[in-house]
């Protein structure tokens, strides 16, 4: 293997000169959301554009209403309205809104707002037309809804039907559900097979003097971003298109890339560039995941041979799986010992993304809609586990000293199969 020998920085002063870069971006950032914030809150009741993310009902004092979640120009907002509503999920509409009690705090972060006067719009943008395009492609390619919504989830990151969100909880799942690092990492193997085929006889013929592996990795990250924009609201995805595009410009650089520094510089640059991230747990649990597989590769070399290769590999999947234990089920306590098939099931999703999306392609996507029905059938059953807030301090606290010390990487894996043990007991007591 080819040892990089290019350092990240060549002194402390880039380093510095860096960080008093992102604090100006970070600064001219905050400055540009305190303006929308101020021009909308001199307005009473601001007519604002959205687009419709999430809709579902609600009954309070035995009063149904509707719950919209909206994105628009300034970021993600909630609202309600007791409106007879059809199904206006995807599409834009007109609203005002009551922002009276909203503070910078809250709009920065996300808020809720009463709202009236809704009007539906009718998008006639091309991305909007796109979108609207490939759902009813993948829709029509189903014999149920909520398979069609599944893959819609899967593929666009339309919102997960509740079912399958339980099931999710069940089996440990949720992070292959929600577009992410995993999945820009099948696309992008896909992505450099296919193009590979397709480029290795034509630079053999007419270029042989191209740097094949810039040539194809350009293009594969320009189809990458191509397909965030397309998606709705990927903080995930984000960080895993960002992390890309750096490590990608680095190895055309001839720079080491398997340091952890580059992870904290790519989170440092989207936290300065998009400071709502800050208050994105699939964003915390992205970068924390990313994290424990660097301090893997880091205290774990990786071995010669195939078969060693391979329960390498298995150890970074179990070791990664527990180590999110206890952060992961502080802000999602649903517990089932049928998460160890996680294991098992995040590697065969490898193999089943790329299928699906290729089945989907040639028109016959619902393939596996029976044995995925008859999966979402079967019964399963949770329990709440809620670690106590010292408990997820220490795991943070153990993960930045592990940066550092081998010994505070294992101690937090410990803790973690501990904890898991102790859900183990939890779920069959309680049954």
């Amino acid at each position: 293997m080819v040892q990089f020998a290019v350092p990240l920085f060549s002194s402390f002063k880039e380093r510095f000169v860096l960080v008093l870069f992102l604090i100006f971006v970070c600064c001219a950032t905050l400055n540009f959301k305190y303006y929308q914030f101020r021009a909308l809150k001199l307005e009473k009741t601001p007519q604002i554009m959205a687009e419709v993310l999430l809709q579902y009902t609600k009954t309070k004092s035995d009063k149904t209403y509707f719950v919209l979640k909206l994105k628009s120009d300034f970021g993600i907002f909630y609202t309600t309205t007791y409106e007879d509503l059809r199904d206006i999920r995807h599409r834009k509409i007109l609203l005002r809104l009551v922002l009276e009690n909203i503070g910078f705090w809250e709009f920065l972060k996300g808020f809720y707002a009463p709202s009236f006067s809704i009007i539906l719009l009718q998008d006639s943008t091309f991305k909007s037309k796109l979108k609207t395009t490939l759902r009813q492609n993948i829709l029509s390619q189903h014999n149920t809804q909520i398979m069609g919504e599944y893959y819609l989830a899967l593929f666009l990151a339309d919102s997960l039907p509740k079912e399958w969100r339980n099931l999710a909880q069940s089996y440990g799942i949720a992070h292959i559900f929600a577009i992410s690092g995993f999945h820009t990492g099948i696309l992008s193997v896909v992505g450099f097979f296919i193009l590979g085929l397709l480029y290795k006889p034509l630079q053999a013929r007419f270029f042989p003097f191209r740097n094949f592996f810039y040539d194809v990795g350009s293009v594969v990250i320009a189809l990458l971003l191509a397909y965030y924009f397309l998606l709705t609201q990927s903080p995930s995805y984000l960080r895993a298109i960002a992390m890309g595009v750096v490590g990608f410009f680095m190895l055309w650089r001839g720079i080491n890339i398997w340091r952890i520094e580059m992870l904290f510089w790519c989170v440092v640059i989207l936290l300065a560039l998009f400071p709502q991230l800050l208050f994105s747990v699939g964003f915390y649990f992205s970068c924390l995941g990313v994290l424990y597989i660097f301090l893997f590769f880091k205290y774990f070399r990786i071995p010669q041979g195939v078969l060693k290769k391979l329960f390498y590999g298995i150890a970074l999947n179990a070791s990664t799986f527990f180590q999110m234990g206890i952060v992961v089920y502080y802000f999602f306590p649903p517990f089932s010992p049928l998460s160890l098939l996680s294991l098992v099931l995040t590697p065969l999703f490898s193999l089943y993304y790329p299928f699906v999306v290729l089945a989907h392609f040639l028109g016959f996507g619902g393939i596996l809609d029976m044995p995925l029905l008859w999966w979402l059938g079967l019964k399963t059953h949770t329990i709440a586990l809620n670690p106590v807030t010292y408990v997820f301090l220490v795991c943070n606290v153990l993960s930045i000293i592990a940066l550092k010390y081998k010994i505070a990487f294992l101690a937090l894996l410990a803790l973690n199969i501990t904890y898991f043990g102790y859900g183990v007991y939890l779920y069959f007591y309680a049954i």
